[in-house]
């Protein structure tokens, strides 16, 4: 029985240390992504444009892990990190003229929503501005061009 004990503490150790290995290991590329973009806003670095692209949400659960930064018990919480990184991905193309970030930036537009909203539509309307034939012709490739406000501007624009 003494003998046991020590060997069923070793077997509990190395199932937790293998149980959170594999917890760690679930995190999305997504989540890593935003980890890796957060310290270098905490460290108020510029964040690198292979980084900041990727913050761009492919899905709903993407933004609401990214929308999740605004919340007080967030660590970023108290920060406007997901507003400055959101307007920092719009400037890339309405300011830089930085075309790589151009279906990025319709993309994030098209999670236009809530409090946010106002802010996303105005920086939609600039992109558009820049070259409303660009815009039409980039509808096909937006993930949620079916969805306001890409679906608005891309009927109000008559794209096809």
């Amino acid at each position: 029985m003494i003998l046991k004990l020590p060997i069923f503490v070793i077997l509990l150790f190395l199932t937790f240390t293998k149980s959170s290995e594999l917890i760690t290991n679930q995190r999305t590329d997504y989540e890593l992504n935003l980890e890796s973009a957060s310290k270098y806003y905490l460290k108020k670095n510029n964040i690198p444009d292979t980084v900041l692209i990727k913050l761009v949400p492919t899905n709903y659960e993407e933004f609401k892990i990214y929308y999740e930064t605004t919340e007080p018990d967030h660590n970023l919480g108290k920060t406007d990190f997901f507003y400055e990184t959101t307007q920092l991905i719009f400037d890339k193309v309405t300011i830089n003229k930085n075309w790589d970030f151009y279906i990025p930036s319709l993309n994030l537009a098209s999670f236009a929503d809530g409090e946010y909203a106002e802010g996303f539509i105005e920086n939609l309307k600039m992109i558009i501005e820049l070259d409303k034939q660009k815009f039409c012709n980039a509808i096909s490739e937006i993930k949620l061009r079916d969805r306001n406000p890409i679906k608005y501007y891309g009927e109000l624009h008559r794209c096809k």
